[in-house]
């Protein structure tokens, strides 16, 4: 099919991840990709790379100190995680030793 009128990059590649349901994937990565700034370069250093699965984040930390602090704070860090994704794509955080 031919098209007559022209279609900027960037609304091909909004359509294309409507279509293919990638926005929930993308909003994920956004989301621990956040982590850091999040909870400041001294945190994110004695945490492992947070990853998201099915609105899931997992932190590993290496101090059960911190992981009992950051588990208290969960609910503020959800909340902030998901206003830096610009989306719902964290509804837990699991801390992992």
């Amino acid at each position: 099919m031919k098209r007559t009128e022209s279609v900027s990059v960037a609304e091909v590649l909004r359509q294309a991840i409507e279509e293919s349901d990638l926005a929930g994937r993308l909003a994920e990565t956004k989301a621990a990709a956040a982590w850091p700034s999040i909870v400041g370069a001294s945190i994110a250093g004695q945490t492992g790379k947070p990853f998201v699965n099915d609105g899931v984040m997992t932190v590993v930390c290496r101090s059960a100190t911190l992981r009992q602090e950051l588990s208290m704070q969960r609910s503020i860090l959800i909340r902030l995680i998901n206003q830096a994704a610009g989306a719902e794509a964290v509804t837990e955080i699991r801390f992992k030793g």
